[in-house]
């Protein structure tokens, strides 16, 4: 049942239900004891006493402890109140970037600027040695000062040091994630690294770029054998008019084979801001007037030492 505003869960007292979903509910709240306001997030009733889905709630509240970043939600506390599970984290003011997209492309500076904010996150957690693999507009969220953070890292795996890691069993992983922005090896169960996040954040791209899913197809089944064996339209078939470079990259990232992908998180933030801060061509009709005059000029005493060279042919 969800909680009635007014209710407390330890110190922290509730205002108000901000989202909910099958796996629980976030309330906007007020710590009393700092005077702030924060998000709450506590697991579905019927979840709480499944130690599977409990243990995933606490394994990604310990995650984001693990992270600090500016481009990554802050988690402040977690606890448990008369049997509910709780974890209390930053709230956040703006909108996610599903609902920034709205079934539109985005200007391809406003895109690209996201996803060096997204790239630089998760360059952040790859550092620490986890990887989110569940990369999708839901997860990612525009602040309204302009900040971006990624969202849900309930589906992360985390890399193990060699010297703690098991003897390898030659079993595969079942593939999680979310099928429109899986990488291919996480539809054969291949363990991801970071090159797995790599992938979906060219899907992202691709689709703030164009308005498209790069693999959406009618069904699941046809989705993940779109990615495992399909190329992606080029962007101008959309429409889309961007920077050549900008389209090479995220080809790079879409790459099906590992290998060929940009290889690293912070390679591909550096890349992308680079083009970023490229500064916009102008064309002659929107030049200032001195520069006009002098683009006419210039191409004036070209035009006449060409006709000066035809006739000296002749």
């Amino acid at each position: 049942m969800p909680l009635e505003p007014g209710a407390r869960l330890g110190v922290y007292h509730v205002e108000g239900l901000l989202a909910s979903g099958g796996m629980g509910e976030v309330y906007r709240g007020r710590d009393e004891r700092l005077e702030r306001d924060v998000a709450i997030k506590i697991i579905a009733e019927g979840l709480a006493s499944e130690d599977k889905e409990l243990a995933r709630f606490q394994r990604e509240a310990r995650i984001l402890a693990s992270l600090s970043h500016p481009n990554i939600l802050n988690i402040f506390d977690v606890g448990e109140h008369e049997g509910t599970h709780y974890a209390v984290m930053e709230l956040l003011r703006g909108e996610t970037l599903r609902e920034r997209m709205a079934k539109r492309a985005l200007p391809w500076r406003t895109a690209t600027a996201i996803a060096v904010a997204v790239a630089r996150g998760l360059a952040a957690a790859h550092a620490a040695g986890i990887i989110h693999r569940d990369l999708k507009p839901e997860n990612v969220f525009l602040l309204a000062d302009g900040g971006v953070k990624v969202l849900d890292f309930g589906l992360a795996h985390q890399e193990v040091p060699p010297s703690d890691a098991e003897a390898p069993t030659g079993k595969p992983e079942t593939f999680v994630g979310t099928a429109l922005y899986m990488a291919p090896e996480q539809i054969c169960g291949e363990t991801p690294d970071p090159r797995t996040d790599i992938f979906g954040l060219g899907v992202l791209l691709y689709e703030m770029l164009t308005g498209t899913r790069p693999f959406g197809r009618l069904t699941v089944g046809e989705t993940m054998s779109a990615i495992l064996h399909a190329e992606t339209p080029p962007m101008s078939a959309f429409g889309t008019s961007v920077p050549p470079v900008l389209e090479r990259i995220v080809r790079r990232c879409l790459e099906k084979e590992r290998d060929k992908r940009v290889q690293a998180a912070y390679d591909l933030a550096f890349e992308l801001s680079e083009i970023v801060s490229s500064p916009p061509a102008q064309s002659p009709a929107a030049m200032p007037w001195r520069a006009r005059i002098a683009w006419l000029l210039a191409g004036a005493v070209l035009g006449a030492a060409v006709t000066l060279l035809l006739m000296s042919l002749r």
